[in-house]
């Protein structure tokens, strides 16, 4: 597990965005290209906004993998070159906004290839694009300082890429709730689970004045851009095991450093 202290720079009285990009799995015929791309340009074009990779950022499947489907890769993978050749991949996709980049987070399927391939897909992706490795969940204490003012108002994030085979709505909530009962944190983001949910639980505490106030603790599921069945391509492991089908895309948490309101939306 990571910590990390990120400082906030605004001038503005309106909304920073945060958001949580996962489970992308490029490299697969399943994946969803173009609606990735449109929300990098969403990213890329907002001053406000910054990211969070939230794991598995490619399939990382290799023929010596049980799970290899030669049918299911992209036409621009090479065989005995895949987790180069999506490493590239990532990397050239992700550049555009690698400098609003937060960290990235592992997912499954890079700690799987590193434990039989050997090779550090995380390490190196993290290295190209010269961002944080949040590891496989991390702490994130987020400082906003206004202008060159001393005042700052901070959020406290814990993010993991998740575990686990949740199905059902209700058991990917449980899952959720499950997060957030456990690590104190004013948002709580997992992926894995291929769904996008928003939870908000309220909980009373006290100010630094000593009055009792309501604040609101917001978790999340953070989406993907894995479809489970796609027309004319080979089935994904999701259609073979009937998986119910998904919302595509990711989460933003939208914090406003002026009021102190946080919120969360689906992208």
């Amino acid at each position: 597990m990571q910590v990390k202290e990120q400082l906030i720079k605004y001038t503005h009285h309106g909304d920073v965005r945060i958001y949580m990009i996962g489970d992308e799995h490029c490299g697969t015929q399943h994946h969803h290209a173009s609606l990735l791309k449109k929300t990098i340009d969403k990213i890329k074009n907002d001053p406000t906004a910054y990211w969070v990779g939230m794991g598995d950022k490619c399939e990382f499947i290799t023929p010596s993998d049980p799970r290899w489907d030669s049918g299911g890769i992209s036409d621009w993978l090479h065989p005995d070159n895949i987790s180069y050749d999506e490493i590239n991949y990532y990397c050239d996709t992700f550049t555009p906004i690698k400098d609003k980049c937060i960290g990235l987070i592992e997912g499954n399927h890079e700690d799987s290839i590193h434990k039989h391939d050997h090779i550090d897909v995380q390490r190196n992706i993290c290295k190209a694009l010269g961002v944080d490795n949040l590891s496989y969940s991390s702490f994130i204490r987020f400082q906003f300082r206004r202008g060159r003012s001393s005042e700052r108002r901070a959020l406290t994030g814990f993010f993991t890429h998740g575990a686990g085979c949740a199905i059902t709505s209700g058991a990917k909530l449980t899952r959720l709730q499950r997060l957030m009962d456990s690590f104190d944190a004013d948002m709580v983001a997992q992926g894995h689970v291929h769904d996008l949910l928003i939870y908000e639980k309220p909980y009373m505490t006290l100010d630094n004045s000593g009055h009792i106030k309501q604040k609101v603790r917001i978790g999340a599921l953070t989406g993907c851009y894995f479809r489970t069945y796609t027309q004319g391509v080979p089935s994904s492991y999701g259609e073979k095991k009937n998986y119910p089908p998904v919302t595509l895309g990711s989460i933003v948490y939208i914090y406003n450093p002026s009021t102190g309101l946080l919120r969360a939306e689906k992208v």
